[in-house]
């Protein structure tokens, strides 16, 4: 039996250079495969599967050389980037980080996230299920053409891949919960068969998936930085150990992750987001992008006037986290000026190019090791090691300028966690952690109630996508969570 607490994911159930700048053209293929996911139907603009060019290249002649695969594993990546910090962001307005004053027709969906009324039928809601299953898809169909063959570099393959489908479906679960799960490539009718996984299902998963990833992946990264390394998925599986309490586990993986010495935290953590220091020792994993082909992660805050908007302005609340003495601050509390038409939040912040005046480059960072020391510190708090953990809570509160704690101002576990929540909160400000952090430590419910909304306990989850239930139409396989 999983470990289980008030307020755990567990406990909700029953209720690049890895992107290759979209791949060079002559090697974008297209290709109608027979055997598709129904549950990860892509969204009105997607294909399934956008990995092939429009040629003479089919399935059965694809898949054969170590450069196929590795476009495979491009087309994984390239999901992820595409999709991943855009719905991050959306998410973001079920937390304090972002908020909507108001409502509009374009921004129904975000309100009603916002304010803890979504429906069943809310769109965003349906495009993450839709998005975050094609990149499952894309990876079990790398996995089983795997299956028997001798690559070069196979295990790095079957590695970044396995890691890649556990972030999609960890995702997924930290979303709606149980979901259906397949590892290999299913026809329509059988995906209408899959019922939603057990949490112990999908500990089970995760847990079996990433450590084989970190037998197989590489210890240290190739030229092309952005792609996933032992770290990554060591980092991952700690973040799947806490989230299903299981913390002596986290502690272990966490200290074998803290043996790699490549990595590191930056002096300070806006040195973490210098546009000219990309890749750099903090981040172990992060989605890579270039303004001469693509809008960085910094476009979702940016605007044109260098006024803070309701859309991306982190709540009064939120800001109150921080102390005047904090440098991090300034970090989401001010605009830059890049251009005459440009503005990006100073977390976000690129430098200025003749040529794309109204672009940004920044990466995302999926995984940094800021978050290394705050999990480890996580796993010896929730055993009650509190002198420990504020070890490593004050490396975070040091660089950022502030006093580091003492025992005596945090006297037990529940205020240890308290202010646990509060420096993952400032550390990782607008990096898609918070909701996620607020619900894995037990606090999401109280913490909003306290801010004067109105939830409970189911809207700790989201609502399955109704086209999705109607699709299967079997309450057995494929049932709304509690409430929605």
């Amino acid at each position: 039996m999983l470990n289980s607490k008030s307020g755990n994911i567990q406990t909700r159930h029953m209720q690049w250079k890895t992107h290759i700048r979209y791949f060079k053209t002559h090697k974008i293929i297209k290709i109608a495969l027979t055997g598709t996911l129904l549950l990860s139907l892509a969204s009105c603009s997607d294909s399934f599967f956008e990995q092939y060019p429009s040629n003479s290249i089919t399935e059965g002649n694809f898949y054969k050389t170590d450069d196929d695969f590795n476009q495979g594993i491009y087309s994984c990546y390239h999901k992820m980037k595409t999709q991943m910090g855009f719905f991050l962001n959306e998410l973001a307005y079920r937390s304090d980080e972002c908020y909507l004053e108001s409502m509009a027709v374009s921004t129904q969906d975000r309100y009603d996230i916002d304010h803890f009324q979504e429906k069943s039928n809310n769109g965003i809601m349906k495009n993450i299920w839709n998005a975050w299953y094609n990149g499952i898809y894309r990876c079990n169909d790398v996995l089983v053409h795997m299956d028997g063959k001798k690559l070069t570099n196979g295990d790095k393959y079957c590695g970044e891949a396995l890691f890649l489908r556990s972030w999609w479906y960890f995702s997924l679960y930290r979303v709606f919960g149980g979901v259906p799960v397949t590892t290999t490539v299913v026809s329509p009718a059988d995906a209408k068969t899959i019922a939603r996984c057990s949490d112990e299902d999908m500990y089970n998963r995760l847990t079996q998936d990433l450590s084989e990833a970190i037998s197989l992946l590489p210890a240290k990264r190739s030229a092309e930085t952005a792609r996933v390394t032992k770290i990554a998925a060591q980092t991952l599986l700690a973040k799947v150990y806490l989230t299903f309490g299981k913390y002596p586990e986290a502690q272990k993986v966490l200290e074998d992750a803290m043996t790699d010495t490549g990595y590191g935290l930056m002096a300070t953590t806006a040195q973490v987001f210098d546009i000219s220091n990309k890749m750099n020792k903090e981040i172990i994993f992060a989605l890579y992008y270039n303004k001469t082909n693509d809008n960085g992660h910094g476009y979702w805050y940016s605007t044109n006037t260098g006024v803070l908007a309701d859309i991306t302005n982190p709540t009064k609340q939120f800001k109150s986290l921080y102390s005047a003495e904090d440098n991090r601050f300034n970090l989401i509390n001010t605009y830059t000026k890049i251009s005459n038409s440009l503005y990006a939040m100073t977390k976000w912040m690129d430098t200025y190019d003749a040529q794309f005046t109204t672009q940004v480059g920044n990466d995302f960072p999926m995984l940094r090791y800021a978050d290394v020391v705050l999990m480890y510190a996580e796993a010896l708090g929730q055993q009650g090691n509190i002198s420990e953990a504020l070890t490593y809570l004050n490396k975070t509160r040091k660089r950022a300028g502030l006093t580091e704690l003492t025992e005596a101002e945090v006297a037990d576990k529940k205020a240890f966690i308290q202010e646990l929540a509060s420096e993952r909160g400032r550390e990782f400000a607008l990096e898609g952690q918070r909701w996620f952090d607020l619900v894995r430590l037990g606090l999401a419910v109280d913490y909003f109630k306290g801010l004067g909304y109105s939830l409970d306990d189911h809207n700790l989850l989201f609502p399955i996508p109704q086209d999705q239930i109607e699709i299967v139409n079997d309450k057995s396989i494929l049932w709304q969570n509690p409430g929605f």
